[in-house]
């Protein structure tokens, strides 16, 4: 678990001294103040389980302008790690519609290759968003399995922010194929904290606690 959450902490300091890089030339002048800088998002989610180990699963998130990557620790599996890049494509100004195609390699309990798309609407206080990838899973096509995180959201006020969630995942087995849920979030300086209830008041609830941080 810590070398792959090394790997993916060593990534983006690497790609932070790569944008300091561009930021001056040879002779050490400013670059040009238009092109795009990177910016940097870290996450974790506790998985608080009623029947299973509690665990957790850490995400990182490096942007230069349209280019993206990811780097995530138990989200496909436990004790599994994925690296992914890709490109965003953005349209409209009160409507906005994000896309994001990637691609991805997946190692650990899980050994394979991830094709997946970010998708993101947004109107006024009203949002919503996906993450859904398809592993291939080197060890036979038995093994392949889609998973999917969705939120569909409202900010009724500043920082706030609350709607119901998806989520269809190996990580935790349920009698039901996709989890869904109510949550909250709220902001404050660069931090996010947030909780989420998946299947409320059956046998299957669980909660999952989320707190991430941009900078």
């Amino acid at each position: 678990m810590l070398k792959i959450v090394i790997y993916i902490f060593s990534f983006l300091s690497v790609g932070s001294s790569f944008a300091q890089g561009q930021a001056t030339d040879s002779g050490g002048t400013i670059a040009d103040s238009m092109s795009p800088k990177w910016a940097f998002e870290a996450d974790v989610y506790y998985y608080i389980l009623p029947s299973q180990k509690n665990t957790s699963t850490f995400l990182a998130y490096a942007d230069r302008g349209a280019i993206h990557f990811e780097g995530r620790y138990n989200y496909e599996d436990l004790n599994t790690g994925s690296f992914f890049a890709g490109y965003r494509f953005e349209t409209g100004s009160k409507f906005v519609i994000g896309a994001t195609p990637m691609i991805g390699l997946v190692i650990g309990n899980i050994d394979g290759i991830a094709p997946g798309l970010r998708l993101d609407l947004s109107w006024k206080k009203f949002d919503f968003y996906s993450e859904t990838e398809y592993v291939i899973d080197f060890s036979g096509n038995e093994n392949n399995y889609l998973y999917t995180w969705s939120e569909l959201a409202i900010s009724p006020f500043n920082n706030f922010r609350t709607g119901i969630s998806a989520n269809r995942t190996r990580l935790y087995q349920s009698s039901l194929d996709l989890q869904r849920a109510a949550f909250a979030q709220y902001s404050f300086w660069k931090l996010t904290a947030g909780a989420h209830y998946f299947n409320p008041f059956t046998d299957d609830s669980f909660v999952i606690v989320t707190l991430g941080i941009t900078f």
